[in-house]
């Protein structure tokens, strides 16, 4: 086992059930969603007020170490929080302190071009800048440099050249790899790709991977790279299509090995198709890596061309396990023509900005898009699905966020315009997890279990169910025990203490469930704020959801059939938000439409069938193994007839659990910020300095 120290660098570019059929309940067996580096939940949607404001150009890059912030860009002024404050000329590079937001006046670096990469030793002591520039405090450093994180001063014991400008920067280990448009380091040849020595800035000479064939003819470059956490693996993405002598189109995975690196056994045609005519180069923006290094996310811009990935977000596992020819997403979440730049993983969310206007835009693109929801300039998504979470601040949009970084207390926005949840944070927000919600990960439930059963009458029936019996049944809920009829519900599944079912007037619907009593109904095909063009839907929300016929749920994905198609399908549901993905997938190519009820408990997807009887198939990962079908029951033993059911839902045997908590109390917000639950508007007036 090796170990490496990799630091992350240049982080650019979510009454009555109602219904009619056979309700299927599904508590899924979940695989929990990577932990992060970042603290646990999702951060406030609104930004501290008492940190620094940038007056002009853009933010490239943020880094830290402890409470110290270094921010890189194009900018060239800067103030205090206060607006009275005084503007003070930084150009590219500065410094401050999160915990006060004071900026640091000892850290002046003269830097005479922008800085678009950023690395900290592992100490803190130094600070790795790449970018345009030729000097600094007056000394030549061409594109590279190392500084001392105290005064901003040149260490002039690391000395090293890029011919051109450098894009991105990681420090993994003793190695400084470096990106760009450079194709020599050091004056020796390095197609836009090397590494070297941290501590001298010597040529890494047995490091090569060149990145070539540009896709435009006006050159290749490197745009975006990052290295996984422990140090096996660097993603890069950028306008190329051979990488190290493979064909890898605008995207590689590298295996980094002792002090050596080869382009790994992964590549992918989803990158292959060109996007808009004003993105002939590269469309990928953004790279991040997740902190357990098993899997990262892409960003792109392009604008929407059907059949590709321009301009969505899109989850990839890395190798081992995951590598091939024609490696396909996890998943995708379009924006629906607009730019996503930046990205930033953490343990509950996956953070995208941009210039996007929404989320959730469907695969099939017609113009009209049914599904989107609309998060200005910023989002967040459920690493599990890519669907949107309820996280919602707004920000004006400009050309958009390209820098973002997660630490243990904050989420770092940097961007290019000055408005942000509806105040004034020119340029930078910090946004702490104090006062954030939780995206807890899906709910796992394995036998035994209890079935609940909706029957014709309305009444609804609960049996227990251990793999190999099924229990006597007693009916539990019914129009003449607590005013339920389940006679109106299409399916439905439980998660985290709520309800969520396909119900009447083609809308889908939660409530709380404690295994005993329900909640009020929320409709969440009217709350959630689904937008389209010319109501190609009812309620504009993704489509198909309106003729859903049975539907399960396992792992942050809905394994359901419609009334369009006999297929089985799949799509991605977030717990937290409530919002039904907006790609959906084929699950099984199989007829399905004999199903009248679905759900999954353990590794087994159950199907309630029209000839009545009650039958289960082996789930690998998302694909269902037909040729697994058995039968579980004919009848014969509960005396239910599986094909006529109004209602067939799955609970945990030891009962339903109840939501976490979904918010942290926050401290008194800073010059008055807000204070806010989920989905509080409720604001405490600002001082006049905080403005």
């Amino acid at each position: 086992m090796r170990e490496f120290v990799v630091n992350r660098i240049n982080v650019r570019a979510i009454g009555a059930v109602v219904g009619a059929a056979l309700l299927v309940a599904f508590v899924a067996p979940a695989t929990v969603p990577s932990v992060g580096a970042a603290g646990t939940g999702v951060v406030d949607d609104f930004p501290l007020a008492n940190q620094p404001r940038i007056m002009d150009g853009r933010v490239y890059a943020i880094v830290s170490s402890g409470t110290s912030v270094y921010v890189g860009g194009t900018f060239t002024t800067i103030r205090p929080a206060s607006s009275s404050a005084a503007q003070i000329p930084q150009a590219y590079l500065f410094k401050f302190d999160v915990s006060t937001g004071v900026i640091d006046p000892t850290f002046r670096p003269v830097v005479d071009g922008e800085v678009e990469g950023l690395a900290l030793t592992p100490d803190g002591a130094g600070l790795y800048v790449g970018g345009a520039f030729a000097s600094i405090n007056a000394t030549t450093r061409t594109r590279l440099a190392r500084l001392s994180t105290v005064d901003g001063a040149v260490d002039t014991s690391f000395t090293a050249t890029a011919a051109d400008r450098v894009k991105d920067l990681a420090l993994r280990g003793n190695d400084l790899i470096v990106g760009g448009y450079f194709r020599k380091l050091n004056g020796v040849t390095r197609e836009r790709l090397g590494a070297l020595d941290a501590a001298t800035g010597a040529l890494r000479t047995a490091w090569n991977i060149p990145l070539t064939e540009s896709r435009d003819g006006l050159g290749a470059f490197l745009q975006e790279l990052d290295v996984s956490p422990d140090g096996e693996w660097m993603v890069v993405g950028g306008n190329f299509k051979s990488a190290g002598g493979l064909v890898r189109q605008q995207i590689a995975v590298v295996d980094l090995g002792d002090g050596t690196a080869s382009v790994a056994n992964w590549s992918t045609n989803r990158f292959v198709p060109q996007c808009s005519s004003s993105f002939k180069s590269t469309y990928i923006r953004g790279i991040d890596i997740a902190a357990d290094s098993s899997w990262f996310v892409v960003n792109t811009t392009g604008a929407h061309f059907n059949g590709t990935l321009c301009d969505s977000a899109s989850r990839w596992e890395l190798p081992p396990t995951k590598g091939g020819p024609d490696v396909q997403p996890t998943w995708v979440t379009w924006t629906g023509t607009d730019t996503h730049w930046a990205v930033e993983v953490t343990g509950e969310a996956v953070y995208v900005g941009g210039h996007q206007r929404w989320e959730n835009g469907p695969e099939t693109w017609d113009g009209k898009s049914p599904g989107r929801v609309s998060r200005p300039g910023i989002a967040a998504l459920d690493p599990t699905n890519g669907v949107p979470l309820s996280w919602n601040p707004g920000r004006d949009r400009g050309r958009g966020v390209e820098a973002l970084l997660a630490t243990d207390s904050y989420l770092f926005v940097g961007s290019d315009t000055t408005l942000f949840a509806g105040v004034n944070r020119q340029r930078l927000a910090v946004l702490p997890y104090a006062g954030g919600i939780q995206n807890p990960p899906p709910e796992a439930v394995e036998l035994p279990v209890t079935l609940r059963v909706g029957m014709p009458d309305g009444t609804l029936r609960s049996l227990p169910y251990d793999g190999a019996v099924l229990g006597p049944s007693t009916t539990t809920s019914g129009p003449a025990i607590d005013g339920e009829n389940w006679t109106t519900v299409r399916d439905a599944f439980v998660q985290r203490g709520q309800l969520t079912y396909f119900g009447s007037d083609f809308a889908y619907f939660r409530r709380a469930y404690d295994g005993v009593t329900f909640g009020p109904p929320t409709n969440l095909s009217t709350a959630l704020g689904y937008i389209a063009t010319n109501s190609p839907t009812q309620y504009n929300q993704p489509y198909n959801v309106s003729t859903v016929r049975d539907a399960g749920f396992s792992n942050g994905w809905m394994y359901y059939t419609h009334g369009s198609d006999s297929r089985l399908w799949s799509r991605g549901y977030s717990i937290e938000s409530g919002i039904i993905g907006g790609q959906e997938m084929v699950a099984s190519q199989a007829d399905w439409s004999g199903s009248r009820g679905l759900e999954v408990v353990g590794e087994w997807l159950y199907a309630a069938w029209s000839d009545g009887r009650l039958y289960r198939y082996h789930l690998d990962g998302r694909e269902v193994e037909l040729g697994t079908r058995t039968m579980i029951d004919d009848g014969s033993l509960t005396g239910i007839n599986w094909s006529q059911v109004g209602a067939f839902f799955v609970t945990p045997a030891g009962g339903v659990g109840y939501p976490p908590e979904t918010s942290v109390t926050p401290p008194p917000p800073p010059c008055g910020g807000r204070r806010r639950g989920p989905r509080s508007t409720s604001r405490v007036p600002r001082s006049p300095a905080c403005r």
